[in-house]
Parts: C-alpha cells; sequence; structure tokens
C-alpha cells in the first residue's frame, strides 16, 4: 500500500517522458486532473520494477476520472417506475473508500513548524556589542554637574566637605579638600593622586565629632573614571559612617 511519503517514478506515455520521485499525492492530483490517465505508467521511485499502469494500481486508479456507464438500462419490474431504475444505474452509490479521499491530500511537514534560531543569534550578538561600546565610550566621557553657583543651597553644615577635582591647562589632575565654605587649604590642596585624598580626608574625618555631608565639585570636562573612583572611596565611608552621605551636583569653581 502506497504511503503518503512515498514517491514514484511516472512514465507518461502521450508525452513519451519519465518523472522521477513524484512524491504521491502529486501522483493522485495528475491523475484527479487528467494529466496521467489509465494507460500511464507508474512504479516505485528508483526501482527496476515492471511499470504498471495507473488504471491497474489499486492506490491511483480510483483517483482517475469515471467513464459514464454505458451499460444497458434493466427493464423496470411490475409496480417500479422507468425512472427510479435509470437513476439508480447511471449513479451507483460511491465506493466507501472515495469518501475518504480527503485523507490521502497533502499536511505539512512537522519540520516546517520548526523556527530558525539563527538569524536571532546574530541579531543579539550585534545588540551585545552595540551596549558594551556604548559603556565602554560613556565611562570616558566629561561630566556635565550644574555650576558651582548652586554651592550655597546644597548644604547649611558648616563641617560639609566638599572634595575638588580639577585640571590643569595641561591636562594633569590634582586634588582638594575643603571644609565648610572656605576653600582647601595648602595642604589640602593640590593633592596628586586618588591616594592622596584618601589619606587627608582620613586625617580631618578623625578631628570631626560627627559624620558630615560631602559634596564632589569636579571640572567640566573631567572624565567620569576619575568621579568614580572617588566615590567608590565615598561610599566605603559612607558604609561604615564616617560621613553621612555625599552627592556629585557641582563643577569647578569659576577661577
Amino acid at each position: 500500500m502506497a504511503s503518503r511519503g512515498e514517491s514514484f517514478d511516472v512514465f507518461l506515455i502521450v508525452a513519451d517522458t519519465v518523472y522521477k520521485g513524484v512524491p504521491y499525492h502529486v501522483v493522485c492530483g495528475w491523475a484527479e486532473q487528467g494529466r496521467a490517465n489509465a494507460d500511464d505508467k507508474l512504479r516505485p521511485a528508483g526501482s527496476t520494477a515492471p511499470w504498471m499502469r495507473f488504471g491497474d494500481h489499486p492506490m491511483v486508479s480510483d483517483f482517475l476520472p469515471r467513464k459514464p456507464r454505458t451499460a444497458p438500462i434493466p427493464k423496470a419490474g411490475p409496480g417500479q417506475p422507468v425512472a427510479s431504475v435509470a437513476a439508480s444505474s447511471l449513479y451507483p452509490e460511491e465506493p466507501a473508500h472515495a469518501i475518504e479521499m480527503d485523507r490521502w491530500k497533502k499536511t505539512p511537514d512537522d519540520d516546517d513548524d520548526d523556527v530558525d534560531m539563527i538569524p536571532l543569534i546574530d541579531v543579539s550578538l550585534v545588540l551585545l556589542i552595540f551596549f558594551m561600546l556604548t559603556t565602554a565610550v560613556s565611562s570616558s566621557s566629561p561630566v556635565r554637574v550644574p555650576g558651582m553657583k548652586n554651592t550655597g543651597k546644597l548644604s547649611k553644615d558648616p563641617d560639609a566637605l566638599t572634595v575638588y577635582l580639577d585640571k590643569r591647562p595641561n591636562g594633569d589632575i590634582f586634588y582638594g579638600v575643603g571644609v565648610g565654605a572656605a576653600g582647601p587649604t595648602k595642604e589640602n590642596n593640590n593633592l596628586q593622586s586618588a591616594g592622596d585624598l584618601s589619606d587627608r580626608l582620613d586625617t580631618i574625618l578623625g578631628k570631626v565629632s560627627r559624620a558630615p555631608e560631602v559634596r564632589i565639585a569636579c571640572h567640566v570636562d573631567l572624565q567620569r573614571a576619575y568621579v568614580k573612583q572617588v566615590a567608590q572611596d565615598l561610599e566605603k565611608r559612607r558604609l561604615k559612617g564616617t560621613i553621612a552621605f555625599y552627592a556629585a551636583e557641582v563643577n569647578e569653581v569659576k577661577k
């Protein structure tokens, strides 16, 4: 018995052409459409079996167009109308297998439902690279903060500390620490590294009676990495309770 996935080699006599590997549902379609007639031949694809007529194949012949019945109409019996006998003879009852022909129609293969993940992976990699590059660029971009004119509104605490991150004309970075409204003293200014700044903060905080507020005043063109380094040191001090809080909301003092 032929199955839905079986293929045939088909020999169309009128066209004198052999089609190889024709799926079963296509063979049945040719028979239904009249492209193949009862005298055309077929055999399993790739085999050397003898050719079989379409009209003799048990699973294909049923799809061939039916020829009108030419048998003589039987005579009506006593009391039976002639019209009813003629109708029953010309149009016999359809065989059971003809009612189930829809089950031989082509259905999609299971593989057609699979999703191709390769384009999705490609898009994900492109987005990952984009976000990595964006992060790398933003870490070196200048800090844009409000001007120093707002410094009087940030805190009224006379013991509040101001950490200065400034930039010389030659590009060198230096640090400073000021207490209250006063700027950094000589010993608390021109610190060359974040480590020197941390040491000065230890000295200053060791003399205060309560944890002060700390604000960061940085140069407008300073890279974020310098501010981040100072902020990480202040965060550790905040967690230990040596400072109340810190914020970077101002830029350099106008000279």
